[in-house]
């Protein structure tokens, strides 16, 4: 009983602080209006003088009891947590509204109103709780009172006729709100009996309920052991047919994984196979680009390009991209749209989502489709979760092989193709240019005064002006042109289907927006200026290795006459 006692008056101490908020926040009004009612009393009906100090004293108190609620109200998630300052605070209270009560012109008549916030504490902690605060109300009573009309006056005073009146006044208001406190402990602590009888035939009731159930289990675990073992049978025979369809797949996959090179072929014959073998209503690969790996569709049977829009605008919404960089499959046999955008106007109804995962770096995803509902079940979530573990490896070799092709045929430094691809690269942009009679331009560029910055500021800052210079370029560049490092500060641009006159202009464009770049490291700022030269088939040059030379001799005429200019060499007719 004591444990559900004290849930109880913990339970009650919460409603204790809502009743005292209450009171807090429209107890002042009460005051004021006693004080307002006492001047009025003091003016019209006992004939007196108003006398500043009664009106001081009682505004006094007044202002210190607005100031505790106001305490109270402003800090009471603080205050309330610590039940000692609680105390006190009520201590305060209680001790300022009684002395109010003795300076009003007829303090008798108001006794109980200096006991409201006493009726709060009776009302939800018990009798108990009150005692001490009734105490220190009836002392405090009794004493304000008496030094009131001692020293101050201005009231009433029947104590010249009955020198014990106010005593007993006092004593009878507190003696009667104590019964009342006690009648209302009394029921206080009859329901607390009441509620732990209530709480042992719950749980009685509960102990009966449990055996019922228990049985009912017992019961239920025979019947589910019979259900079970016939389960077992079908899911062995559904296993077995499952696993030859498996295997054939798998080794299809194996094989084209091993004998298809190219990305995009093998995600096309996985996406095909994966059609085939779940009878999906559509299938799509999406592989993880960027530093965010945001999703990209590589591969869909779907062929109307509106619907596949929309599948490659949405296919990063929060629920696939959850899936894709947490790794976790997901099948949804009641699809919504508003939780699937990529679905609308499709008439999905069932998918499945499994990620391609490799060294705990998110790859991509595979996402089937149905219109039916309850299309799939986890048996199909776990087919698909094998091909893309098959479909993961495939993946990351490929992208191996590409991160080592990238090393083989790019400068470290700058990002820009290296030397030796760009031989491979002229030779056969120039037989394009011969067999489609199209034109191919040449640029090379040199950074002006490039040792005076190591000189000056150091190797490091030399590279951050080459890859500056670098990155800057190959924004401005279309697809089609490449961008390559010839040799220490030196670039080449070759450019197929533009003429000399485009050649020139856009040389021009690029040394102009070199030369307001301004190279930083935090510590160091810098512009820096390039020199250009600029040839062209058939212009200027007949062969690929005359392209180089004439670009070369152009590029030494423009450093020639003072840097920082582009120069073109000139056609053949004039050589």
């Amino acid at each position: 009983m004591d444990t559900l006692k004290h849930g109880y008056e913990e339970k009650n101490y919460m409603s204790y602080m809502k009743f005292e908020r209450s009171l807090n926040r429209y107890g002042w009004i009460i005051y004021v209006l006693l004080i307002l009612a006492d001047i009025y009393v003091r003016r019209q009906i006992a004939n007196q003088s108003l006398d500043n100090k009664h009106i001081i004293l009682q505004c006094a108190f007044a202002l210190l009891y607005i100031i505790i609620s106001y305490i109270k109200l402003s800090k009471g998630n603080l205050i309330y947590q610590k039940p000692r300052i609680v105390t006190i605070i009520k201590i305060f209270e209680i001790v300022t509204a009684v002395c109010l009560i003795s300076t009003l012109y007829n303090s008798i008549m108001y006794y109980f109103v200096a006991l409201l916030p006493i009726t709060i504490v009776s009302l939800s902690r018990g009798f108990k709780g009150s005692i001490v605060y009734l105490m220190l109300g009836w002392a405090t009573q009794n004493l304000s009172q008496h030094l009131y009309l001692r020293f101050i006056g201005g009231g009433p005073d029947y104590s010249h006729q009955f020198p014990c009146f106010y005593l007993v006044i006092i004593s009878i208001h507190y003696l009667l709100f104590t019964v009342f406190c006690f009648i209302w402990g009394d029921i206080f602590n009859e329901y607390i009996k009441s509620e732990e009888e209530n709480k042992t035939l719950i749980d009685r009731l509960g102990d009966k309920f449990i055996q019922l159930e228990q049985a009912q289990k017992e019961i239920q675990s025979h019947y589910d052991k019979l259900i079970k073992t016939n389960n077992i049978l079908e899911e062995t025979n559904n296993k077995l047919t499952t696993s030859v369809a498996e295997f054939f797949t798998l080794q299809q996959i194996s094989q084209a994984i091993t004998s298809i090179f190219d990305m995009n072929e093998l995600l096309k014959f996985v996406n095909d196979v994966i059609i085939g073998v779940m009878g999906v209503y559509h299938s799509t690969i999406a592989l993880c680009s960027g530093p965010n790996n945001k999703l990209k569709v590589q591969v869909s049977s779907i062929f109307d390009k509106k619907d596949l829009a929309i599948v490659s605008d949405y296919i990063n919404c929060d629920i696939i991209t959850q899936s894709s960089l947490e790794g976790h499959s997901m099948i949804d046999n009641n699809v919504n749209t508003s939780e699937y955008p990529f679905t609308k106007g499709r008439n999905i109804q069932s998918l499945i989502c499994v990620p391609f995962f490799s060294k705990g770096r998110p790859l991509g995803v595979v996402l089937i489709e149905h219109s039916i509902k309850d299309a799939f079940d986890d048996e199909n979530m776990r087919l698909l979760e094998v091909i893309a573990q098959q479909v993961s490896i495939a993946i990351e070799n490929a992208r191996l092989y590409q991160q080592m092709h990238d090393l083989a045929t790019h400068d470290a430094l700058t990002g820009a193709y290296n030397r030796l691809y760009f031989n491979d690269k002229i030779i056969e942009e120039f037989n394009n240019a011969l067999d489609r009679g199209h034109d191919l331009s040449f640029i090379i560029l040199d950074i002006d005064f490039f040792k005076k910055f190591n000189d000056t500021y150091g190797h490091l800052f030399g590279d951050l002006v080459l890859k500056t210079i670098s990155k800057y370029i190959m924004k401005t560049l279309r697809k089609e042109d490449m961008f390559a490092r010839y040799g220490g500060e030196e670039f080449v641009i070759l450019m197929p289907y533009t003429s000399l006159e485009q050649a020139a202009e856009k040389a021009e464009e690029i040394r102009e927006g070199v030369s307001k770049l301004i190279v930083s490291d935090r510590v160091i700022s810098a512009s820096v200026t390039i020199s250009i030269g600029v040839s062209s088939y058939p212009e200027t040059s007949g062969r690929p290795q005359e392209l180089v030379s004439m670009a070369d001799d152009a590029l030494y005429k423009a450093k020639e006459s003072g840097r920082n200019r582009v120069c073109i060499s000139k056609p053949k007719s004039e050589n």
